[in-house]
């Protein structure tokens, strides 16, 4: 089974390479895996650092396709980038990472198949919780089948989309593949990204990465917020004044009806 994974990043071409280098060196079947990057129209950095490392892959038997977007969305439409890996993966599933999720468990592609072929046919989202974020008690890290895809034609409505789609399946009565897989999310801005943990009997500290990095579109000092968002009452969280809460809940409500509407 083929399965597709994707990374929307820009300017960040050190993190990006050792993100996808992580999946690449801890997967069973590279020549079955689809990496996606989807960049800016003006981020060379990644374009060169992309096409440096393409060999070096290859010798893992992992080919990389680029996608330049049409122009550049930034941190409060992310879910441009996605929809727009959606629209050109051919794999089971699409996952989204991030340059700085990492992987550190062996076969996570055979894990991920398995929880795939369980339920093929049928739309589903997929979610993984970091190894250092279980204290979250939600998924940092998630995807969704061809199935889904298919039905809803689209990714996600916002930048939100662990969010959104936690509550998209939960709202259709779908219940997430959970596949294990060991990653970590050293997330910017924290001096301690979530929590220690042990591996191999040794607990390790896990650090997040720098927090003032404009480059990427993202200060965790001065967080943008979304430009859409799907729960009405966001409008007046703080962080999100200003989002668009009636073109998000149109999104959402439209998926939602996808999703549950027969076949027949």
């Amino acid at each position: 089974m083929k399965i597709s994974v994707m990374w929307m990043t820009r300017k960040r071409s050190h993190e990006l390479v050792y993100s996808v280098s992580s999946f690449i060196h801890n997967a069973d079947d590279n020549a079955n895996i689809e990496y996606i990057f989807v960049t800016d129209p003006d981020d060379k950095e990644t374009v060169v650092a992309l096409e440096k490392v393409a060999p070096m892959a290859y010798a893992h038997f992992a080919e990389l396709t680029h996608i330049i977007a049409d122009k550049r969305y930034g941190y409060a439409e992310l879910e441009q980038y996605q929809n727009l890996a959606a629209k050109n993966f051919t794999g089971e599933c699409l996952m989204s990472y991030a340059d700085d999720n990492i992987c550190i468990g062996r076969g996570w592609d055979t894990e991920l198949r398995k929880g795939l072929e369980e339920r093929r046919g049928e739309p589903a989202s997929v979610a993984i919780t970091p190894i250092n974020e279980v204290w979250k008690g939600s998924s940092t890290i998630v995807g969704i089948n061809r199935t889904w895809y298919e039905k809803t034609n689209r990714f996600s409505g916002n930048r939100a989309t662990d969010a959104y789609l936690c509550d998209l399946s939960e709202a259709a009565q779908i219940k997430p593949i959970r596949p294990d897989i060991k990653t970590l999310h050293l997330q910017r801005g924290k001096d301690g990204a979530g929590v220690p943990i042990i591996q191999d009997g040794v607990e390790h500290i896990i650090y997040g990465l720098p927090a003032e990095d404009d480059f990427g579109g993202y200060n965790a000092k001065n967080p943008i917020p979304p430009k859409y968002y799907h729960v009405p009452a966001a409008a007046s969280l703080r962080g999100m004044e200003g989002t668009n809460v009636i073109v998000g809940k149109r999104r959402f409500l439209e998926d939602l009806k996808k999703l549950t509407m027969s076949d027949e």
